[in-house]
């Protein structure tokens, strides 16, 4: 469909009303770009000098103060940027558009299916009894509350797994295959579940038991200090993954020496990310799926791109992506994901504190809880907190989309390619929808569809055609 200047004004505002809420101040600053909140003048630094509509495009993206409507399909220059998206929208078949938007729309099922099941297994350990065994179990075992959580929470996970293990196995190995997406037999698939349980077994069982530890040493306010520690402990997660985690699922390896990885080395360190390597991750034993990452945090901070990506894609492609990635960590964006789901986070545990307190007074004793910082009630808590984030679930993806809108533009700033941009939104068409509608791009989509990401690219390429800046449009 043809995207209409109202659409993109739409979009624009949203975004702009989005960023606005979860920065928290009009004044903003990352790494190369200043927003002077009083005086409403924004002053950007890149290798290269970056148009004026490009600057506005960006001010409206991080929370500016001035409007400005660079929709038009057409520039001064009279490259036809929304054709130009059509015809690389138009490589992709027909098949193979019907083909991702099963898949996605499948996975729209499993979401609905992952919250029914939630509800269904705690009423299922609550009204028989078993989590009420379950924490007598652990009491009798040890005399430490908080370690006790290392007794309930095993057989919790456990029984969950099995339980939960037939829309495991649709979700995550049938769906994948079906749909061309995944290359593990069953063992090796088989064989990775069994080692994430483990590890998220573990990794839950010292959240819950620290988690309740604040319920009890807070009582009625757990919500607001549970939400502290919940990003916490997100950030701790972030900071060992690459050295603990990661490595328990594929090799890591340095990426071999030669010019590629010069040129993304160089884009690093070029916007201040002090690395020296590039690791190269063996994905294509699990999946068919192109990606890149930087992950970690502070000291274990690590470039990472997969196999497929250097398989599937040219070595300006390959550039574009790792320049998305770079930007992620030089825009900050893994501290200002915390602090944006910090007040989500707060208004979720608020609202399930409510609920669970009416439950508890209405069924508590039937179930055999005592109480909020009793363990028996933690199915009855994590089904609540399932059910209202998942009404939360748009408003997180929100905060995700915007993050990476602005990797994008980083990208192609620092490559200078929007083509090879256009070509790499291409490859995530395989399981993204190539052109959504507006309502799934605003509410379900974490990233931005292909078709919103090559229509960036072509929007900055002519911008920068050579010629006259166009006039400002307020």
């Amino acid at each position: 469909m043809i995207r209409s200047k109202d659409y993109w004004l739409r979009r624009c505002q949203r975004l702009e009303s989005v960023w606005a809420a979860i920065t928290f101040d009009s004044t903003l600053e990352t790494e190369g770009v200043a927003f002077d909140g009083g005086n409403r003048k924004i002053s950007f630094i890149y290798q290269n000098r970056l148009e004026e509509s490009m600057l506005r495009l960006l001010k409206l993206l991080t929370g500016g103060a001035s409007f400005f409507l660079l929709v038009a399909a057409t520039t001064a220059q009279g490259f036809d940027v929304e054709g130009s998206t059509r015809a690389y929208l138009s490589s992709t078949s027909a098949d193979a558009i019907a083909n991702t938007d099963g898949y996605v729309n499948t996975g729209y099922v499993v979401m609905l299916l992952d919250t029914v099941a939630a509800v269904l297994i705690a009423w299922l350990f609550l009204s028989r009894g078993w989590s009420r065994r379950w924490r007598e179990l652990a009491e009798a075992k040890l005399k430490s509350p908080f370690a006790r959580a290392f007794i309930y929470i095993p057989i919790y996970a456990l029984v969950s797994s099995v339980l939960l293990f037939p829309l495991t196995w649709f979700s995550d190995f049938y769906t994948e295959h079906k749909y061309g997406l995944a290359t593990q037999s069953f063992s090796a698939w088989f064989g990775d579940f069994l080692i994430e349980g483990g590890v998220t077994t573990l990794l839950f069982a010292l959240f819950v038991g620290l988690l309740y530890l604040v319920i009890r040493r807070t009582q009625d306010n757990w919500w607001a200090w549970g939400s502290g520690l919940s990003v916490g402990f997100m950030l701790f997660a972030l900071f060992i993954s690459p050295v603990f985690i990661d490595p328990l699922f594929n090799e890591y390896r340095p990426m071999d020496e030669g010019p590629l990885k010069e040129r993304i080395l160089s884009i690093a360190r070029a916007n201040g990310m002090e690395v020296d390597d590039v690791k190269q991750v063996d994905a294509s034993r699990q999946t068919n799926r192109v990606s890149a990452n930087v992950s970690g945090l502070f000291g274990t901070a690590r470039i990472a791109l997969n196999d497929n990506l250097l398989n599937r894609a040219d070595v300006d492609s390959v550039e574009a992506v790792m320049a998305h990635e770079i930007g992620h960590y030089v825009l900050n964006h893994p501290i200002k994901m915390m602090l944006a789901l910090l007040p989500i986070l707060l208004a979720l545990f608020l609202l399930s504190h409510v609920i669970f307190r009416a439950l508890l007074r209405r069924k508590g004793e039937d179930w055999g809880v005592r109480g909020i910082d009793d363990y028996a009630g933690f199915p009855l808590l994590v089904a609540i907190l399932t059910v209202v984030g998942s009404l939360a679930t748009p408003v997180f993806y929100r905060v995700v989309y915007v993050q990476e809108y602005e990797a994008d533009l980083f990208a192609i700033n620092a490559t200078q390619n929007p083509d090879a941009w256009a070509e790499v939104a291409l490859l995530t068409a395989e399981y993204r929808k190539l052109e959504p509608s507006e309502f799934e791009e605003n509410w379900f989509n974490h990233h931005p569809s292909p078709y919103m990401r090559i229509y960036m690219a072509m929007r900055w390429k002519a911008e920068h055609l050579p010629g006259e800046a166009p006039d400002e449009v307020e």
